[in-house]
């Protein structure tokens, strides 16, 4: 009787158990069952979300619409590129040396100018003027008084570069100085230190054309300052930030490889929607824009150091000098500077008290390269840049 008893109640708990209402019991998965007691192993869950990233900075909607668009950076390069060139006309290195004109080189900053070679450029609303120092009215006076003041030299003669008496060599100052003040600044304290907050989910414009989302867009005019080559560095290495951070500055801090893999691995985030991955690639740009800026200084000064030891003109001393000048007056207009504006400024009067007598003097060098490298972290490298 007792072994009857026993195995009925037996029976009756397995009854009970599989009575159990079966489902996917797994808060985590998709088809989560409340009410379900006993999990049947048919949970489904999302899968991770992933993208690639390719090779070269190419992208395209799901219709094959391209969606890449920096032609207004493009335009800002070629501009400036375009002022180069005219500068470096007033060289004595060329057979009839050209007295440059005020007024040309003003109208090139804010594009008024009617005679661009490139005649794409003619009023296309594009300038350099209010992109520089996000709008900041003292820096764009800088560079016009240093313009001024190239039309109101001589021109050079024997070979030698157009500079101040003091030695300051208005061309480096002004082509280098906008590599930062315009297009390092716009690219990373303007265009990607607000990229978060720029929606990402509804093309701009399919039927004119702009089949990119405004962060898309916005990601893409950053590039664009950093270089106009989608297949860099294979192309758009010849000029600018492009050209320097796939020089010396690839060799010894991987320069050209961080910042294109970066741009490109954000750009590939925001196109698949995972934008969370985005802040990651900013820091990473925005820090190597740093290193970038300083690491040219710290080159510059090595060279002028060089120039002095190879017993070069005074001439050519400045230029190099001129170069590393505009170089450290960049330093301040990366996003989170390494060194604030009244720092650089500090420094920079250091220079200006006696710009000749300042390149002569290995010891002011050497110490002016150890506060550049202890401040932007650049102390391993200072020697071989």
């Amino acid at each position: 009787m007792k072994k009857l008893l026993l195995l009925l109640s037996l029976i009756v708990l397995v009854s009970l158990a599989s009575c159990k209402k079966k489902g996917c019991t797994d808060p985590l998965a998709n088809n989560y069952n409340t009410e379900a007691e006993k999990d049947d192993e048919s949970c489904i869950y999302d899968l991770a979300p992933s993208y690639s990233v390719p090779s070269t900075y190419t992208f395209m909607d799901a219709d094959g619409n391209n969606t890449v668009s920096f032609s207004g950076q493009t335009a800002r390069l070629d501009m400036l590129s375009e002022m180069t060139n005219y500068l470096k006309s007033a060289n004595g290195i060329n057979e009839v040396p050209a007295t440059l004109d005020g007024p040309t080189l003003l109208s090139m900053y804010d594009n008024s100018y009617a005679n661009w070679a490139d005649n794409a450029l003619v009023g296309n609303g594009k300038q350099l003027k209010n992109k520089t120092a996000l709008g900041d009215v003292g820096i764009q006076a800088q560079f016009e008084i240093w313009m001024n003041d190239a039309a109101a030299a001589s021109p050079s003669v024997n070979g030698s570069y157009l500079q101040a008496p003091s030695g300051h060599e208005w061309t480096q100052l002004i082509e280098k100085g906008l590599m930062s003040a315009c297009f390092a600044n716009q690219m990373t304290s303007n265009y990607l230190a607000d990229i978060q907050s720029d929606e990402n989910t509804v093309a701009i414009d399919p039927l004119l054309g702009k089949y990119y989302t405004e962060m898309e867009h916005h990601w893409d005019e950053a590039y664009g300052y950093f270089t106009d080559a989608v297949d860099y560095p294979t192309n758009g290495a010849d000029r600018f930030w492009g050209k320097y951070a796939n020089n010396t500055l690839e060799t010894l801090l991987g320069s050209a490889t961080a910042i294109s893999e970066a741009f490109r691995t954000g750009r590939a985030a925001i196109a698949a929607g995972i934008t969370a991955d985005v802040p990651a690639q900013v820091a990473i740009i925005q820090e190597e824009a740093r290193r970038m800026v300083a690491g040219m200084a710290i080159h510059y000064l090595n060279s002028t150091k060089q120039k002095v030891a190879d017993g070069e003109t005074q001439n050519t001393v400045n230029h190099y000098m001129s170069e590393a000048y505009a170089f450290i007056y960049g330093i301040q207009f990366c996003e989170n500077p390494d060194m604030s504006s009244e720092t650089v400024n500090g420094l920079l009067a250091q220079i200006d008290a006696d710009f000749e007598g300042f390149t002569q003097n290995v010891s002011n060098i050497n110490n002016l390269i150890d506060t550049l490298a202890i401040a932007t972290g650049l102390e391993n490298e200072k020697n071989d840049l």
